[in-house]
């Protein structure tokens, strides 16, 4: 296959070069286009009103490789758009260093980028680690991910699904199955620290996730706490508008 290597921790990360480097292993055609710069929590926003300067850069585990001075989704479009020299078969988003399960999918930039993926017709994985992962359980599920993007290419997902998957930080010997799992709408817990500068002026800063409220059962959040690896099908969903159509009367 041609695949198109994304994340938003940028093109340094190790768990990127981890997953392009197994492609590579395994006679598949390896482009990466990441940011240059960390980029999480950035969705699928693109960048509009600034030029998006882009660096071709030599990472051993790819056959070509660009960093992006723009967000997730933009490296997702330029290397569709403008740096595949031929047709994109799948785009693999990760592997992102810290999970995107339950809500964290909304503002997720590994997703956001996979998603900018479907909206242009080409197929796309999403993949996350959470935080502290083992080595040993990162390098199987990096050949994992790798197993399941040639079963997608081979068996289609509906058009404009991203399948996304999440390992947890588990030893080997502790990991359980791949299950489906839908998302979790537990809330999390997040807060800010109110600072002054020298100068008088007021600022914040974003303080780590705090925790969540405890997730439904099967659940991608549950079942990720319980050792599975997760794996949830992402589908633009208009079902059920009907259940609203009393909004609009006597508008």
């Amino acid at each position: 296959m041609n695949l198109l290597f994304v994340n938003d921790d940028g093109i340094s990360s190790s768990s990127l070069h981890l997953l392009a480097r197994c492609a590579k292993a395994r006679g598949h055609h390896v482009l990466v286009c990441a940011p240059a710069t960390q980029q999480s929590a950035k969705g699928q926003s693109l960048t509009i009103n600034a030029p998006i300067i882009t660096h071709q850069v030599d990472l051993p585990c790819a056959d070509e490789a660009w960093a992006v001075e723009g967000t997730p989704a933009d490296c997702t479009k330029r290397g569709l758009k403008m740096l595949s020299s031929r047709p994109v078969d799948l785009v693999i988003s990760g592997i992102n260093e810290g999970h995107n399960a339950g809500m964290a999918i909304d503002v997720s930039g590994t997703v956001g980028a996979a998603r900018e993926a479907v909206c242009h017709g080409v197929a796309a994985l999403a993949a996350s680690a959470e935080v502290d992962t083992p080595d040993e359980t990162l390098n199987v599920f990096a050949e994992w991910v790798i197993t399941l993007a040639e079963k997608l290419h081979q068996s289609p997902l509906p058009p404009q699904t991203v399948c996304n998957v999440n390992v947890p930080a588990r030893p080997l010997h502790e990991l359980l199955p791949p299950v489906m799992a839908r998302v979790s709408r537990a809330m999390y817990h997040d807060s800010y620290e109110r600072r002054i500068s020298p100068r008088g002026v007021t600022y914040f800063w974003s303080l780590p996730v705090e925790g969540y409220d405890p997730a439904e059962e099967d659940t991608d959040l549950y079942l990720l706490e319980k050792g599975h690896i997760t794996v949830t099908m992402l589908q633009p969903d208009t079902a059920g508008q009907t259940a609203f159509e009393h909004i609009l009367t006597d508008l």
